[in-house]
């Protein structure tokens, strides 16, 4: 039997299957011999956490970093005497009377324009780190310490791997987007602040 023969037999032998696929918006398809349908629900593109995750890093002086978890509790608040709260992407949810807001919007995807983020933030970081200020997304995973690792980068004039380490050493499951870490790599901040 030679090889085409060989794999038409094998071929036959194969269990239909279908694979279901969710994009990035949470849309659902299925693909059946290479057709794909759209499915009716629609699921959440990430993966939902119902844990809280009540940790604040300490990363600087008057700097902290977070999850979104912290921010609506005003007793975590008070206990690390943070009055500016800095939303990457993701808006807190409660709102306390004494404490400033800020929002920079931001998506967590490789091809998200980082430095047009960094800007604003490390000025908002810089004005208010006299009074403690928290950063924080989603998770605290990507956005928020890339935010954070790009003003270490800037205030102490040093290197990426140097800043990633230093951020990673007080909140250990950091880890920005493949896109962020490009970014931050090639970025000139030294001049910034």
């Amino acid at each position: 039997m030679d090889l085409n023969s060989l794999i038409r037999s094998k071929k036959l032998q194969l269990k239909k299957c279908k694979t279901i696929v969710t994009n990035m918006l949470g849309q659902k398809y299925v693909e059946i011999d290479g057709i794909n349908t759209e499915l009716s629900s629609t699921a959440m593109p990430f993966v939902i956490d119902d844990r809280p995750d009540l940790q604040i890093a300490h990363v600087i002086q008057g700097l902290f970093l977070s999850s979104q978890d912290p921010v609506v509790s005003k007793e975590i608040l008070q206990k690390r005497k943070i009055r500016h709260v800095l939303s990457i992407g993701i808006d807190a949810s409660v709102k306390f009377d004494d404490i400033k807001y800020y929002y920079c919007d931001l998506l967590d995807l490789p091809e998200s324009d980082l430095l047009i983020a960094i800007k604003k933030c490390i000025k908002i970081i810089h004005e208010h780190r006299d009074e403690n200020i928290l950063v924080h997304c989603n998770a605290g995973v990507s956005r928020s310490p890339a935010i954070v690792i790009s003003y270490i980068m800037a205030y102490e004039k040093i290197s990426y791997d140097d800043a990633y380490n230093k951020v990673k050493s007080v909140r250990n499951c950091i880890k920005p987007n493949e896109g962020f870490v490009q970014q931050l790599k090639k970025a000139q901040l030294s001049n910034i602040l």
